[in-house]
């Protein structure tokens, strides 16, 4: 009868600690999982809830740099956002939205008042549907929401034009919430 009890609770003793085991590795399976979907549907909301306004890329005397303002706007969000801006070729004009850079781009973002955005380096960016939309690291400028903000870009022409990307930092994770382009205004 001891010998019964003994096996009984070590059996016992056995399947509660299988159990934790497999609970521990869903939670570990599904708490990144969890969240990460949290930070894409807020992503996802502050993307719909946003509308961009650029005006034309004004290019320098010199012919090599342009600048041009631009401004993310959500009346009901007044916190941060990340930029990035690189230049393409204008007949790349129609595929603006699924571009993505190949090599690093030399541009700065100014506030209104003349002071420069603070610069960072972003890991991986999200599209607001999950997806990787860019991969590598990337260097941008942190500006805030209903702010007009100066881009000045070196290296572009009357051929070119600039894409402006909207990143936001949702739980960890980038995303692009929106993105633009503009270049030289025909005559």
């Amino acid at each position: 009868m001891p010998s019964e009890v003994v096996s009984e609770m070590m059996l016992i003793v056995l399947v509660i600690i299988v159990g934790t085991v497999i609970l521990g590795f869903s939670f570990a399976y599904l708490l990144p999982q969890i969240a990460f979907s949290n930070a894409q549907n807020q992503a996802s909301n502050l993307a719909s809830s946003s509308s961009v306004s650029v005006g034309p890329l004004l290019l320098s005397s010199s012919g090599n740099s342009g600048s041009l303002v631009v401004e993310l706007f959500n009346p009901a969000y007044n916190g941060t956002l990340y930029v990035y801006a690189f230049v393409t070729p204008s007949y790349e004009e129609s595929s603006a939205g699924i571009i993505t850079p190949t090599s690093p781009s030399s541009f700065s973002v100014y506030f209104p008042n003349g002071s420069t955005a603070p610069s960072y380096s972003v890991s991986t960016i999200y599209e607001t549907n999950g997806k990787i939309l860019y991969g590598s690291g990337l260097t941008v400028y942190k500006v805030t929401f209903n702010t007009p903000i100066t881009i000045v870009v070196n290296n572009v022409n009357k051929n070119d034009i600039v894409i402006i990307w909207f990143i936001v930092n949702e739980g960890g994770y980038y995303f692009r919430i929106g993105y633009t382009y503009t270049g030289v205004p025909t005559t």
